[in-house]
């Protein structure tokens, strides 16, 4: 669990030096009732401006979300920190995409 903690730490780090508040587009429609998102719509820009511990418990889930919806069963916990990184960057540079959009721009495998 300490891999976990270390994880949410860099990924709330990352977030909040990453975006300037005076960018952010208007929040999305994710937001369908007071207690209910749509987590195929929540932007870039709601995940930036989530208050930390937020922040941290929703970069989990679309960790593990997005993973079992891709049907992956195996997951690398040393990559955790840098692949948030990664999606932290993708976020900041393009507030107004879908959290799940900037995982798999983030994450997707590169050609070489």
């Amino acid at each position: 669990m300490k891999l976990g903690r270390i994880a949410v730490t860099l990924f709330c780090a990352a977030a909040s030096a990453a975006q300037p508040a005076a960018q952010q587009p208007a929040p999305s429609d994710a937001k369908v009732a007071a207690t209910t998102w749509d987590v195929e719509r929540v932007r870039c820009s709601d995940l930036l401006a989530a208050a930390d511990d937020d922040r941290a418990s929703a970069a989990m889930f679309y960790f593990g979300y997005l993973a079992a919806k891709d049907n992956i069963h195996i997951i690398d916990v040393s990559k955790i920190e840098d692949n948030i990184a990664k999606v932290i960057k993708q976020c900041s540079a393009t507030p107004s995409m879908t959290v799940p959009q900037a995982f798999r721009q983030a994450l997707r495998p590169h050609k070489k």
